[in-house]
């Protein structure tokens, strides 16, 4: 029996849009921040935090992965259902698309925001309550 897809969530922001950049991602109950990533827009942060996902992916072993993200643009993107017109952009599905070649297999899905783990935990960083 083949071992259960594991789920990364992922998510990236700003503040103000633009702003300082920063990303999340919950793995396994364990959240992975990444903060100081330069100003940008919030659809910079969402692809960083993606890329960051396969990153992490890739660091702990995964080899069968479900990225999760509340951004349907970036994962539209990703899954090259929509175009990446912005350049800044493309760079980042570029490097994305080239990290996923190291996986075995993976997969993307939306979720909305309240059911983003990483949202969640980047929410909870800004609110003084610590991260999971």
């Amino acid at each position: 029996m083949a071992p259960a897809r594991t789920k990364l969530y992922f998510d990236g922001g700003c503040r103000p849009n633009p702003g300082p950049m920063e990303t999340a991602v919950v793995v396994r109950g364990t959240s992975h921040v990444r903060t100081d990533l330069g100003i940008g827009g919030s659809s910079e942060a969402e692809w960083l935090a993606l890329v960051h996902a396969a990153e992490t992916a890739i660091a702990l072993g995964l080899v069968d992965v479900s990225f999760i993200g509340d951004s349907l643009l970036v994962i539209r993107q990703a899954s090259r259902a929509w175009k990446c017109r912005a350049p800044e952009l493309r760079l980042h599905a570029q490097r994305f698309a080239a990290l996923t070649l190291r996986l075995g297999r993976f997969g993307l899905r939306h979720v909305p925001r309240s059911r983003n783990l990483a949202g969640i935990a980047l929410a909870r960083r800004h609110a003084g309550l610590g991260v999971v």
